[in-house]
């Protein structure tokens, strides 16, 4: 047998899905859990500052909400102590339109500020405008207008 042909061989043996095999696809985000405090409390922040959906949880003791594409938001009412949050850990929500996202979180006198603390929405190096808030147990939310992109 040939170099050439061995080789070939060889190759596409490595290269070859064997049939004990599965093919891996690229991961995909499901859901983010979080624990909340109040669950009420908590899906109703959501709802109203991002008109998030609730769905059917399968448990008591959890909540639901849409967040699009499939992926889900899961509070888990099971908080029972404050707990530290550093703005790097935070989940990010894209709008289509910051100025009416800051008229409505100004509205619900919800604090809001820049990844400095400053109060001018910041401009990553892509041109996409980003603020950053809290919700009730202290969870960084980074809200960005991603979404006026995508359209």
């Amino acid at each position: 047998m040939s170099r050439a042909i061995a080789t070939g061989i060889l190759l596409w043996l490595w290269v070859a899905p064997a049939s004990s095999q599965s093919v891996v696809t690229q991961a995909t985000l499901d859901h983010v859990a979080i624990q909340v405090s109040d669950l009420q409390r908590s899906v109703d922040f959501y709802e109203e500052l991002f008109g998030l959906k609730e769905q059917p949880a399968p448990f008591a003791g959890a909540r639901w909400l849409a967040l699009g594409n499939g992926v889900m938001l899961h509070l888990v009412g099971n908080r029972t102590a404050p707990s530290d949050h550093s703005r790097w850990d935070h989940i990010a929500l894209s709008c289509d339109d910051m100025d009416e996202m800051i008229k409505r979180l100004d509205a619900h006198h919800i604090v809001w500020s820049n990844m400095n603390g400053g109060h001018e929405p910041q401009v990553r190096p892509d041109g996409i405008k980003q603020i950053f808030i809290q919700d009730p147990d202290g969870y960084w939310i980074e809200i960005n207008d991603m979404l006026k992109r995508r359209r």
